[in-house]
């Protein structure tokens, strides 16, 4: 009997313990809307600049320089592979190679982050200007290593409101190194008759990515969308309409192309045009 009432009190004493203790916890303070104001010492308007006085595979080793820009791409989708895409108040983009998946998880779009550059190297890769961790003479690359990401790469403000610029295909094919990696937004677009009510892109077991078209009414041109075959929209069927497409503005050699972010991004809602 006494080794029940032992027992009971026991018992009561934990409940009453427990009744005490603070069940809600202090979530950690909020540094989405800080920004630490790293030093910067250029832009990536230069950057771009640089590059594109460089040949195709040529890469150059970058001192203690630090930029700041706001990614406008990263990997959720599945389109963009191991890579974000930053752009700064110039309206000027650069790729940001990375050694690591769910870029998107530290790096939404909208966050605002400072890039040191020490050591690290800025090329023209088949036409398309990059931050990459190491470049041979060979034109061969490897990204920022993922156990080194958060000694390069600060991340600041999120999230911070970047406007697509609204340009015409005329304007990208006239100026390609103004728009290179560039949150655009086309107007007056659809897809060709052969490629509108189709894959975005072909299953990955025939083809890691596929090309398809995409006209202008206003100018009579047309770039190229290229679609991963890992991307999660892979098996959506493109629509028959007319209207506006967001993208980032990308290369190949001298081929310029459309990066798709997301099927979000592609409003088709209006009558096609002849």
């Amino acid at each position: 009997m006494k080794l029940f009432s032992l027992f009971l009190s026991l018992a009561l004493a934990t409940l009453l313990v427990q009744s005490c203790v603070k069940k809600e916890y202090d979530m950690p303070p909020s540094t989405a809307y800080y920004d630490p104001a790293l030093p910067v010492q250029t832009s990536i308007a230069n950057l771009s600049g640089m590059i594109a006085n460089m040949q195709y595979g040529q890469f150059r080793k970058m001192g203690d320089t630090t930029i700041s820009g706001v990614v406008v791409a990263n990997d959720k989708s599945g389109n963009f592979y191991k890579q974000i895409v930053i752009q700064d108040t110039s309206n000027t983009g650069i790729a940001v190679l990375i050694e690591q998946s769910y870029l998107y998880s530290d790096f939404p779009v909208g966050r605002k982050i400072y890039l040191k550059l020490k050591n690290m190297y800025i090329g023209n890769y088949k036409g398309l200007p990059e931050i990459v961790f190491t470049a041979d003479s060979l034109g061969n690359t490897t990204g920022i290593p993922s156990g080194y990401t958060s000694e390069v790469i600060v991340k600041a403000n999120y999230p911070v409101a970047v406007a697509p610029l609204e340009v015409t295909m005329f304007d990208i094919l006239s100026n390609p190194n103004r728009y290179v990696n560039t949150l655009i937004k086309l107007t007056d677009v659809q897809f060709d008759n052969a490629s509108a009510g189709v894959s975005y892109a072909l299953p990955p077991s025939m083809s890691s990515g596929t090309s398809r078209t995409v006209e202008s009414c206003d100018h009579g041109v047309s770039l190229v969308m290229y679609n991963s075959g890992y991307s999660n929209f892979q098996p959506f069927i493109t629509p028959m309409g007319n209207g506006t497409i967001t993208a980032i503005c990308s290369r190949r050699y001298s081929t310029m192309q459309l990066a798709l972010r997301d099927t979000t991004d592609v409003k088709l809602y209006n009558q096609r045009c002849p």
